[in-house]
């Protein structure tokens, strides 16, 4: 599971997609108004979001687990995720 593209989108939303075809939109607009992430307030800021694979970034200081943004995405909860992965990783 490792984010393949992300891009801004207006309004606090990115727009993620993974390389198992799981992808779409999400709010990110509760995360700029608490603690270290209110700094993406600045829509400028916002929208220099990018990727390392692992997960959506502004800085290294500033990011979001992909396994967050994933479980968003697809619904299922994170220990179920990672269980799944974790399964496939001894075949």
């Amino acid at each position: 599971m490792k984010v393949t593209s992300v891009r801004p989108v207006k309004g606090y939303k990115v727009d993620v997609a993974f390389d198992d075809g799981v992808s779409g939109i999400i709010s990110l607009k509760e995360f700029v108004t608490h603690g270290i992430f209110s700094a993406l307030k600045d829509e400028h800021l916002f929208n220099k979001v990018y990727t390392n694979g692992y997960s959506i970034a502004w800085s290294d200081e500033l990011e979001i687990d992909a396994l967050t943004i994933y479980a968003e995405l697809s619904g299922k909860k994170p220990e179920d995720i990672l269980s799944h992965h974790l399964s496939h990783a001894s075949n």
